[in-house]
C-alpha cells in the first residue's frame, strides 16, 4: 500500500516525469527482452534447420544401407520429437516478440490502473489484481530495530519500477501491528 501511495503521489505531482520514467524503464526492459528473444529465436531456427538436414542425411544413409531400419526408426523418432519442440518454442518466442510491441498499450493500462487507485478510498482485491503481477519477499536481514526485509513489487504491464527519491516525506512509515513499524525505503537494497 505504501508503494502504491508513493506511485500515486508521484503521478499526481508530476505526471510528465512519471510518464517519462515509465517510458525509459519499459523501453530499456523492452530492448533487453527483445534482443534476448531474437537471439533465442535465431538459435531455435538454426537448430530446426540443422535437425531437418540431419533427418534428410539419415534418410539417405538408410536408403543406401549405411544405417539399419531399427537405427533409422530410433533416430527419426528422436529428430521428429525435437522438431515438434522447436516448432512450439519458435511459435512461443514469436508471440513474445509480438507482445513486446504492445508495450505502449501496456503503459497506458498501467497509468489507468494507478489513476483508479487514486480515486478509491480503499484498496480492493480486483484493483490489486489489476495493478500487481507478483511480489517478491526476501529474507529478513539484521537484528532488533535494524532488521530489514526487502520486498519487490512487479506491476502488471510494466514490471518493477524504481521511483527516484523526491523528498524526505517519501519515506512513509506505517504501524502495521503492535511493535511493528514498516518504513518504505526508496533506494534498492542489494539482493
Amino acid at each position: 500500500m505504501l508503494e502504491l501511495r508513493r506511485l500515486a503521489s508521484f503521478l499526481k505531482e508530476d505526471e510528465n516525469a512519471f510518464a517519462e520514467l515509465l517510458a525509459k524503464k519499459t523501453n530499456a526492459d523492452v530492448v533487453a527482452e527483445k534482443n534476448y528473444l531474437e537471439s533465442e529465436l535465431g538459435k531455435a531456427l538454426s537448430r530446426n534447420e540443422k535437425v531437418a538436414v540431419l533427418y534428410e542425411k539419415l534418410y539417405e544413409d538408410n536408403a543406401d544401407g549405411k544405417v539399419t531400419d531399427e537405427w533409422f526408426m530410433q533416430l527419426s523418432h528422436k529428430y521428429e520429437i525435437e522438431r515438434m519442440k522447436l516448432k512450439t518454442k519458435i511459435a512461443d518466442i514469436r508471440q513474445k516478440i509480438f507482445d513486446i510491441g504492445e508495450s505502449a498499450h501496456n503503459k497506458d493500462m498501467f497509468l489507468l490502473a494507478i489513476r483508479k487507485f487514486m480515486e478509491m478510498d480503499k484498496l480492493t482485491v480486483p484493483l490489486l489484481s489489476e495493478l500487481i503481477d507478483k511480489i517478491e519477499v526476501y529474507e529478513i536481514e539484521g537484528v532488533g530495530k535494524s532488521r530489514t526485509q526487502r520486498i519487490v513489487i512487479h506491476y502488471r504491464f510494466v514490471g518493477h519500477i524504481e521511483l527516484p527519491d523526491r523528498s524526505p516525506q517519501d519515506n512513509y512509515v506505517a504501524d502495521t501491528r503492535k511493535g511493528v513499524a514498516v518504513r518504505y525505503i526508496p533506494e534498492a537494497l542489494p539482493a
